[in-house]
């Protein structure tokens, strides 16, 4: 049976490494490499987002916040 992992960190301003690792760009060295074709993508990404960057971007616009200060 698979489990499925949350991040609930505080991203660091540069998430870079968190975003490579969630796409997979680098190879964790625990990982199987023979079962990546077993990775599902759970969350489509809007209309003209390329990448998580670009999606936490485009959710903070559209999320009708305002700053506090």
């Amino acid at each position: 049976m698979g489990y499925v992992v949350l991040h609930l960190d505080k991203s660091p301003s540069n998430e870079a490494a968190m975003t490579a690792h969630i796409a997979r760009t680098q190879m964790p060295p625990n990982a199987d490499p023979s079962r990546t074709h077993l990775n599902r993508e759970l969350i489509a990404f809007p209309e003209g987002v390329a990448d998580r960057t670009q999606a936490i971007n485009y959710r903070l616009a559209h999320a009708g916040l305002t700053r506090k200060i």
